[in-house]
Parts: C-alpha cells; structure tokens; sequence
C-alpha cells in the first residue's frame, strides 16, 4: 500500500511555523528597542547612587504566541513603577481554566512586609522596606473572587491562588429534532 502526502496539508503545517516564528521575531524585535531604551536612560542616571536591576523572562503562551515579561527597578516612566527604588519581582502566572496560580518571587522579607491586594480585574504586590523595595501589578484577563484568594509565603516564593469568577465551560450541544 502507498500512502500519498498531501500537499495542502504539508502547505498549511509549514505556513502555521512560519507565521509563529514570524510573530515571535517581531516580539523579540519590539522588546529589544525598549530594552535598549531603558539602558540609555539609566546611563543618564548613573551618577546617582543606587544599583538598576533589568531583566526578562520569555515563555509560550497558550495561544501558542511568544510571552516576554520584564522585571526589575528600572526608572517609573519606563516601567509603571511607582519608582525607581523598586523593584518589580520575577513573577509566573499560570492561567488554569478555574483559576490563577501566581507565583512572586521576593527574597529577602517577612510575610508581615508583603502589601497583597485582590480586586476583581488585578492584583498589586508591594513591600515597602527601608533595604527591600518591590512592587507588581497584575491585571486580569477574566474576573476574579477577591474572597477566593488563597496565598501563602515560604522561602521568599509568595504563591497566590485566585478562583475565576465564571471560568470559560465548553458548552455542550443541543439535540434538535427536526420535523
């Protein structure tokens, strides 16, 4: 028996790898300009005493589409901070069917220091010590229950969980009949 390969299918497989590399490059290209923007800017700071932490971590969404996300005490107006004495946390959001696991990463404080706050369409972390400063803010994609919130902190790793207020439900069929 000879099985044939179809052209079209081989077409839409390589047109599908071409389009996500495609979009990745042009994410990759977009977060590198403001990433070398940030350190012209924090070159015109350097006269000022302080130590500047940037960085960024890079994933596969589950759309499938590339995720860049950045971390670190850059200067406010580069980064939404509220300013540049903080630090933003390395941070890993999880986002389940039912629910969002977060995990914040902030080494070196007590779990009295930490300032966590849910509202339905965000959450903010902030400690605000004299040696450690963080801050992140998280917002949503889907509504939340800030009375579902769950976090514990061990070993400088805060992990939060946070129940969707109506998670996505595949929506089953309806059998018509027809007269």
């Amino acid at each position: 028996m000879v099985f044939k390969r179809s052209r079209r299918r081989d077409d839409e497989f390589w047109d599908e790898i071409y389009d996500f590399l495609e979009n990745a490059d042009r994410e990759y290209r977009r977060f590198f300009e403001r990433f070398f923007d940030t350190f012209d800017e924090i070159e015109n700071l350097k006269d000022q005493p302080g130590t500047y932490v940037y960085g960024f971590t890079y994933k596969i969404g589950p759309d499938g589409k590339p995720i860049f996300q950045e971390f670190g005490n850059i200067p406010r107006e580069l980064s939404g901070l509220p300013g540049p004495e903080f630090r933003e946390p390395l941070t890993d959001i999880q986002d389940r069917e039912a629910e969002y696991d977060i995990t914040v990463e902030l080494p070196g404080v007590e779990k009295n220091d930490i300032d966590l706050e849910v509202t339905e369409d965000k959450m903010t972390v902030k400690v605000d010590k004299n040696d450690r400063k963080y801050y992140k803010e998280i917002p949503f994609d889907e509504k939340v229950d800030p009375d579902s919130v769950k976090a514990t902190y061990s070993n400088g790793i805060l992990d939060v969980v946070v129940k969707k207020k109506s998670p996505k439900k595949k929506e089953s069929g309806k059998k018509i009949k027809i007269e």
